[in-house]
């Protein structure tokens, strides 16, 4: 018997909300980071697990309604809009310096 085949039986909206829920628990594993409740810090919210099982989920739900390929979307989907994230920032970053410095005085 297939170890998923469980998963099978139930509706593609419960398939698909393992499947996020687990990819984003996953995704906390495989980076070493704890389970983080949404905060407040200096007047910003800061969503922690419930904004990385959010992409999760709708990761899940966009893909497919195989329980596989959900959860690899949940892990990846994640995953890849981090780093774009990251790459975004670096970018407003880098363009916010090269304003100041071309607004300094010679």
């Amino acid at each position: 018997m297939e170890p998923l085949a469980g998963l099978q039986t139930v509706g593609p909206l419960l398939r698909w909300t393992a499947a996020g829920l687990l990819g984003a628990l996953a995704n906390l594993a495989l980076d070493g980071r704890p389970v983080v409740f949404p905060r407040m810090e200096r007047g910003r919210l800061y969503l922690g697990f419930v904004g990385n099982l959010v992409v999760s989920l709708c990761m899940a739900y966009v893909v497919d309604q195989d329980f596989r390929t959900s959860f690899f979307a949940a892990v990846c989907g994640t995953t890849t809009l981090r780093a774009l994230k990251l790459r975004l920032e670096e970018a407003f970053e880098r363009e916010r310096k090269e304003l100041e410095e071309d607004r300094e005085p010679r």
